[in-house]
């Protein structure tokens, strides 16, 4: 009755005849303005009995969670998880999975603070599972920093900052304020490992807090200093614990004005364990007395607080007082810090012991002569004794290291054979997609060009080709499996060396003319020199040189081809002008499946130049590289050969043909029709570019880059209608790529298509979050992507209309409406499969009229709210189709909210270009 009646006293007149739910709102805004723990505590005691009338489940566990936060800024950690308990069985109960995930976060907190570390990363773990179906990813964000607080707490530091990165990446995903990641900063500053990296992380800690609340300041210094505390003691330098140590003096004075005792107990027990280290000892006892006398949060800290002490008093000399302080350390202590506390113990009291023995010696000099031999009798026993016992104790403690040593690194070995084999899995699993897009394209064009012989035996030339690529990655792999069974075999064959490596050579050169490459040969090798040899193995590390050096090198560059031979040894050597290798990766790229952080950007399968050094020593021969980063490679192959004299070569030899006259499978058109929109190709592989060139040139003006800087640099004096790019490109790939294009005003509108053989899922998000417009997957429909990129164009096309004719309706506040554009999309998608959703509904949810409405949407999708429906709708239907979730077309329409077979049918086709059944 007291509570009721000083809940009525907060009431105001202007409230006290409304509605128990407007109660409840009034007083949690009380609360927020109230700076009392016990009017707090009241307040939110009164509020959870008006939600309780108001049958409002939302409002009571507000009030709820205000209560609780009272009870743990006063430390009354036990009362706050009686307190919470009964509310979670209600929120589970009623399936409520906010409150449940809020209780569950509370719960842990609550009981890591009380050392119940298992309890609470339960509650943590369950709040990570409730977080993954909740609307707003922040939550999830929300969670995984909490985990990763969890960890620190038992100090496990890689784990701690793989959540906490987690938890990073979720809020730049979402475009979280950087306030939000505040607490995340400071979290990082523990768990890394560098005192570097805990400056980094302070900075973004300080810059995102509020300066007038001192609670904040007191707390970001709190971490500060305990994070320097934390690091290895051989990467501290003075500056760092002098940096520490004054972060722990700010906590003390902010605490101090507080009367915050728990702050100040931790921020003296830091200041005291830096002085230690700067062997400022008597100092350092002072400060963890005085921490001594304040109350203790846990038993735990209590514990850490009596060994500092203990350890001060035991380097000052003084075994009195170490043993003093070490025999209550021992009797507070925990399981986890048993063995340690007995060891101290057992050490202080041999140390304490002897000083007495020695007094009493000095005091009875005669009964110590008379009693000499027993004496020492028993101090040897003793003294064997102990080193025995300790002597055993250390061996298992070694023996137990060894044993955790080699589980870790048999765990460690195993990981990375893991991570090898399933990178090695999803690099053949990529490097296949393109190939395969090659292929189908080329003979559904054959096809088309049934009629036009030129063109069909051009497309099917291209599509046998990329079959060879295919079968050329299969049997690399069978070869390395061969050599490691010791199975290769040597097939010789007698050859015209010169014409052999032209023929390989320029059979090259269409390839390097499609990226604008010059490819110089310049050979010594005499005409008529004919050698014995295993040709194969040759061919397919010669084949593998070129092709890396014509992936490598940028457009418009040069790559010289050399070769001599001399001493009846074949001297052939690649020079490309790429970006180079770094020294330390010089002999790992011969390593098979290495790939270096180039390489990964650009696609592969990591065994190619692993197979030609294995070939190259299988011939005698050696394959190695040289190399300046930034400046180019030099690859080197140099096998002795069998020279056979000229009478010994049969007539009918079959001798290769000399240079072939190779023209190039594409010419960039410069676009004579200046009616066509322009559509920037960004693709690193020749073959594709040229593929992707050919579908579309008819109607549209192409330019091809084959790399992001190209892209950028023609993007400084060019306008385009439409970009479409792969996302693995040497130098800038498809992600960084469209980064930089957000970062120009000219061009970060341009509709932007990622074509990709990554067919994850995160690659989609990462590329939507991006701004990327449509994302199609290798292999493609040459319909689907036509009719995607017509559908952009088009839209593009209606949103700068729109803009011209209505200048004086654009807004200005670009970032808040397309806020409000991800609200709507949103609210759309969780009414899809409503076929009564009205715009009316929608604007009324986002609070705008039908006419604001449609203006935002005009101005920044080129679609009406009807079509800009429709289209979510469709994209979801094509996401359906495409992860076979259902069974029928039927369960797709129904889920996206169409009932209309017939016009579910046409506007798929018209927005994908296929059918909707081609993707059942």
């Amino acid at each position: 009755m007291n509570e009721l009646a000083y809940g009525q006293e907060l009431i105001t007149e202007n409230f006290k005849n409304a509605p128990p739910r407007e109660k409840v709102i009034y007083l949690h805004r009380l609360a927020e303005k109230t700076k009392a723990k016990d009017s707090i505590l009241k307040i939110g005691l009164q509020a959870f009995e008006y939600s309780k009338v108001c049958d409002c489940d939302s409002l009571g566990f507000r009030s709820v969670e205000l209560v609780s936060d009272v009870y743990y800024s006063e430390g009354k950690y036990k009362k706050a998880i009686a307190y919470l308990t009964p509310f979670l069985e209600e929120a589970e109960q009623k399936s409520l999975a906010f409150p449940g995930f809020k209780i569950h976060t509370l719960l842990a907190k609550n009981n890591r603070l009380l050392d119940r570390s298992d309890e609470a990363l339960s509650h943590y773990k369950a709040a990570l599972e409730i977080s993954k179906e909740l609307p707003n990813s922040i939550y999830l964000a929300d969670a995984y920093n909490n985990l990763g607080d969890m960890y620190l707490v038992v100090d496990l530091y890689e784990e701690a900052e793989e959540y906490l990165l987690l938890a990073l990446k979720m809020y730049d995903d979402i475009d979280a304020p950087e306030s939000e990641k505040q607490v995340t900063y400071k979290n990082l500053m523990q768990a890394v490992a560098l005192p570097e990296q805990v400056d980094e992380y302070a900075q973004k800690a300080l810059a995102n807090i509020d300066k007038t609340e001192p609670l904040q300041l007191a707390s970001f210094y709190l971490y500060e200093g305990n994070a320097y505390l934390t690091k290895d003691p051989d990467l501290l330098t003075p500056e760092y614990h002098q940096k520490g140590l004054s972060a722990f003096n700010k906590t003390y004075r902010i605490a101090d004005s507080l009367n915050l005792d728990v702050y100040k107990n931790i921020a003296l027990i830091g200041k005291g364990s830096i002085l230690m280290e700067l062997e400022k000892t008597d100092q350092a006892i002072e400060a963890f007395n005085e921490a001594k006398e304040l109350p203790q949060p846990t038993p735990k800290n209590y514990f850490f607080l009596l060994e500092r002490l203990s350890n001060a008093y035991e380097e000052k000399g003084d075994y009195k007082n170490a043993f003093v302080v070490s025999k209550e350390m021992f009797a507070i202590q925990d399981s986890i810090s048993n063995y340690k506390s007995k060891e101290h113990f057992a050490e202080f009291d041999a140390k304490f012991n002897a000083e007495q023995k020695d007094k009493r010696i000095a005091q009875q000099e005669l009964e110590i002569a008379r009693q000499k031999n027993v004496r020492n009798t028993w101090i040897f026993i003793g003294v064997g004794v102990l080193l025995i016992g300790l002597g055993l104790l250390f061996w298992r403690i070694a023996k137990q290291r060894r044993k955790r040593d080699l589980v870790q690194l048999k765990l460690e070995k195993e990981r990375e054979n893991t991570q090898l084999r399933t990178k090695f899995l999803g690099n053949i699993a990529h490097e296949i997609r393109t190939p395969l897009t090659l292929v189908s394209g080329n003979l559904n064009l054959a096809l088309e060009n049934i009629d036009n012989k030129t063109k069909a035996k051009a497309n099917l030339k291209k599509a046998l080709d990329n079959t060879k690529k295919i079968t050329e990655d299969a049997n690399e792999i069978l070869e390395l499996l061969r050599i490691e069974d010791h199975r290769t075999t040597y097939n010789e064959t007698q050859i015209q060396l010169k014409a052999t490596l032209e023929r390989m050579v320029f059979s090259f050169e269409s390839m390097a003319q499609i990226k604008k490459v010059d490819l110089v040969y310049q050979s010594t090798v005499p005409d008529s020199l004919f050698v014995k040899t295993d040709i194969g193995k040759i061919e397919k590390i010669v084949n593998n040189l070129l092709s890396n050096a014509i992936k490598y090198a940028p457009s418009e560059s040069e790559i010289k081809v050399a070769d001599s031979f001399v001493d009846e040894t074949l001297t052939f050597s690649v020079t490309d002008s790429g970006e180079g290798i770094h020294y330390n990766e010089k002999e790992k790229i011969f390593e098979r499946f290495y790939q270096s952080e180039n390489a990964s950007k650009v696609g592969g399968i990591g065994i190619g130049l692993a197979l030609s050094k294995e070939f190259a020593g299988f011939l005698k021969g050696t394959l190695t590289v040289d190399s300046e980063l930034g400046k180019g490679s030099t690859f080197t192959l140099k096998i002795p050969l069998e020279v056979i004299p000229l009478s010994e070569i049969t007539e009918d030899e079959d001798l290769p043909k000399t240079k072939k006259d190779i023209s190039s499978s594409i010419e960039t058109k410069s676009g004579i029709s200046t009616d066509k929109d322009n559509i920037l190709i960004v693709e690193d592989n020749p073959q594709m570019a040229a593929y992707l060139n050919e579908l579309l040139e008819n109607t549209y003006k192409c330019t091809l880059a084959f790399n992001g800087e190209e892209a950028l640099r023609l993007l400084q004096n060019h306008s385009y209608s439409l970009i479409t790019s792969d996302i693995m490109m040497p130098k800038i790939d498809g992600f960084q790529l469209r980064e930089r294009i957000n970062t120009l005003p000219k061009h970060k509108n341009t509709p932007f298509i990622f074509i990709s053989a990554k067919n994850l899922e995160t690659d989609k998000i990462k590329g939507f979050s991006l701004g990327v417009a449509d994302y199609v997957v290798k292999p493609f429909s040459k319909n689907e992507l036509i009719a995607r990129i017509k559908n952009l164009i088009k839209n593009k096309t209606a949103r700068e209309q729109w803009q011209i004719k209505n200048e004086d309706m654009l807004s200005e506040s670009e970032s808040v409406d397309k806020k409000l554009l991800r609200k709507i999309e949103t609210y759309i998608l969780e009414n899809l499969d409503n076929d009564e959703f009205k715009i009316k509904e929608l604007s009324d949810h986002v609070g705008y009229s039908q006419r604001q409405l449609t203006r935002i949407m005009k101005q920044y999708t080129g679609l009406s709210p009807v079509k800009f429906i429709l289209e979510i709708r469709l994209q979801k239907a094509y996401g359906l189709l495409q992860n076979k979730t259902h069974a029928t077309l039927s369960e797709v329409r129904y889920t996206i909210g169409i009932n209309s077979s017939s016009y579910f049918n046409r506007k798929f086709k018209e927005r994908f270009g296929v059918p909707p059944s081609e993707l059942l």
